[in-house]
């Protein structure tokens, strides 16, 4: 642990996973403070030599709202890409602190992402091989804040191709990587998921037919299809997500 002057921690708002500071956790740090007390470290990552702060906003925050010019830091990495130090951050808020808002998770979920801490390695004949990480530990990771499920969903809207690399090798059913499996006790759960498949397979098939009569024929046969799935029962467009 070291003693950083605030003005030299950069605080950029690329590595800040909350929207905003809660004032109210502010106020209460300042409190604690005027009292005589310490604060825990914040956090930083060197980013070509530069601390970054990657944990301890409101904490930051409060010290200055007291005056005082320094801050106990800890160096968590000391020469972090900046996808690194995303993640690094959001780790940290999903640990401890203020609950993070699902909208806050899903960034958590990209910086896990594009720090490639889904791809971890597998012992395979005496040699290191590479593999994906299950959606359920994904889920885990974020601090079991959102299903598995959700991590599917986010995965193929965010990320598609890497989503797509995932194929049959993990689904919000079977996350044990056997396909086909079905681990949920919802089985329209599990026909909903199948149908969802069934469709970007449809999808992305369609994409290799140029002919016109060909798309023709899937598209037509695409059109009867909505007409009988529309003619058997109620039904109506979710809501968007909210994030």
């Amino acid at each position: 642990m070291r003693t950083l002057p605030i003005r030299d921690i950069s605080r950029d708002p690329a590595f800040q996973v909350r929207e905003r500071l809660d004032p109210a956790t502010v106020e209460r740090y300042a409190r604690v403070l005027s009292n005589g007390l310490n604060m825990p470290p914040v956090s930083v990552a060197l980013v070509r030599g530069v601390p970054v702060l990657v944990d301890g906003w409101h904490r930051i925050t409060a010290h200055e709202r007291c005056g005082i010019r320094e801050v106990p830091a800890v160096v968590v990495a000391t020469d972090a890409n900046p996808s690194e130090v995303l993640w690094i951050a959001a780790e940290a808020n999903l640990k401890h602190g203020l609950r993070l808002k699902p909208k806050e998770v899903r960034v958590a979920f990209r910086a896990f992402i594009r720090a490639r801490k889904h791809i971890i390695p597998k012992g395979r004949g005496g040699r290191e091989a590479l593999r994906l990480m299950p959606y359920r530990e994904i889920a885990q990771a974020l601090g079991g804040t959102v299903s598995h499920g959700t991590v599917f969903n986010w995965m193929r809207q965010d990320f598609p191709k890497i989503a797509a690399r995932y194929g049959a090798q993990d689904t919000p059913w079977d996350a044990s990587g056997a396909a086909g499996r079905l681990t949920t006790d919802d089985p329209e759960e599990a026909h909903l998921r199948a149908a969802m498949a069934a469709v970007d397979s449809i999808r992305a098939a369609t994409r290799g037919v140029k002919d016109a009569e060909r798309r023709g024929e899937v598209i037509g046969a695409v059109e009867a299809m909505l007409a009988e799935m529309r003619s058997g029962g109620e039904w109506r467009l979710p809501e968007p997500l909210e994030f």
